[in-house]
């Protein structure tokens, strides 16, 4: 399936709460040359990886192109269709970090406000260590706060209810279950880590920030933002509301490839890790996602100013507000996201003013991570090389 749309108006690894089952035994198969990755093309290069199904899109100037292949889950006789939602995972972190820039446009916040400053209440149970920190340190991953990505969880088999067998099990609303697990966060001992320090909890925290200063949850503020880019959105894997919709993958020992079902209670996503990306989408409504950023960095407004998607951007060297950055190699904004069952790419190439997007509800690994990269430079090939 491959359609073009022409866009003529401006139009999210995260913490996987799960046993470790998906990550046991994972066999990678060797990565492809690109003379054999354009031999087999996509689908042939899903065969090979083992994936089930993906969605992509190529952004060029004002030009969208999409397409999809496979099914929404191995075994599956229903194909994957260009509005089928995928879970993005940490994909989703850039979305929290574009909720802070309009915050910090409406006067709510400041990129320097300190955690202690605006939940001052939180000040005394917090370690002195994370007294300096500020919501741009958060959304830059540059503190030494415990990451808490991945949690030892059994399911009580009298409730069907996840246990957390690492770390206190928070009760409460979703709201009060994020505070609560923020607040224990900020009381552990800083970790021994570089100034780069990949987590979680930052972006949980970074999410009461902003929950403190609206005065909304996370969801509607990522409800609200969502609209003024009209995309549909939701939380959880897609296939829990509708399994018509594209079903995760897990890697079992006993069955290979396994689609995780809807009703599947020992892998799911807790709203209290939700502002670390716990978003699913379409390819089409992400695609107005990044075009956002693409036309910031051409110096146009969008739902923030153009100099705040450059901040999100660039803000910082490497890793600044939810995007990876490489100007050594090439002018690139990219990040890979996955809550465990799906994997999930996007990139910007800023001097060929263009993007990349790549959709998978494969189990994240090497196979998955192999089969993206090749489907990235295919596509780089034949829609934005061939286009100049």
């Amino acid at each position: 399936m491959n359609k073009i749309i022409w866009i003529w108006s401006v139009v999210l690894t995260i913490t996987a709460v799960s046993c470790s089952k998906y990550e046991d035994d994972i066999v990678s198969v060797p990565s492809l040359s690109f003379s054999q990755v354009k031999e087999k093309g996509i689908e042939g290069c899903m065969e090979y990886y083992t994936v089930p199904g993906c969605a992509w899109a190529v952004l060029k100037d004002d030009r969208l192109t999409t397409g999809t292949a496979g099914k929404i889950f191995d075994g599956s006789n229903n194909a994957i269709e260009i509005s089928h939602h995928f879970q993005i995972g940490s994909l989703g972190k850039s979305f929290t970090a574009l909720m802070a820039a309009k915050s910090v446009e409406g006067g709510l916040i400041l990129w320097d406000s300190k955690i202690i400053e605006v939940l001052p209440e939180w000040k005394e149970a917090t370690h002195p260590a994370y007294w300096h920190l500020t919501l741009t340190d958060l959304l830059s991953h540059q503190t030494k706060l415990p990451p808490l990505d991945k949690h030892r969880t059994h399911v009580d088999p009298k409730t069907g209810q996840l246990v957390y067998e690492d770390i206190p099990n928070f009760t409460g609303s979703d709201q009060e279950r994020r505070k609560a697990f923020c607040q224990y966060a900020l009381s552990l001992d800083p970790v021994e880590t570089e100034s780069f320090n990949y987590g979680t909890s930052g972006y949980s925290i970074a999410g009461c920030m902003l929950e403190k200063v609206s005065g909304k949850t996370w969801e509607e503020l990522a409800f609200e933002l969502a609209s003024s880019m009209d995309m549909e959105i939701g939380f959880e894997r897609p296939n829990r509301l509708d399994a018509d919709q594209p079903w995760g993958h897990i890697i079992s020992k006993k069955h290979g490839l396994e689609p995780v079902a809807p009703d599947e209670t020992s892998i799911k996503l807790d709203p209290i890790f939700s502002p670390a990306g716990d978003l699913h989408v379409s390819i089409v409504d992400f695609s107005k996602y990044i075009t956002q950023y693409m036309k910031g960095l051409s110096n146009i407004n969008g739902v923030v100013s153009a100099g705040s998607f450059k901040h999100l951007l660039m803000g910082r060297d490497h890793y600044a507000m939810g995007w990876y950055n490489d100007f050594e190699t090439d002018s690139i904004f990219y990040h890979y996201g996955s809550e465990g069952t799906f994997y999930c790419h996007m990139m910007i190439f800023a001097n060929l003013h263009a993007a990349i997007i790549i959709f998978t509800n494969a189990p994240k690994g090497d196979n998955t991570l192999n089969f993206i990269n090749d489907s990235r430079n295919l596509l780089k090939e034949k829609y934005i090389y061939k286009k100049q």
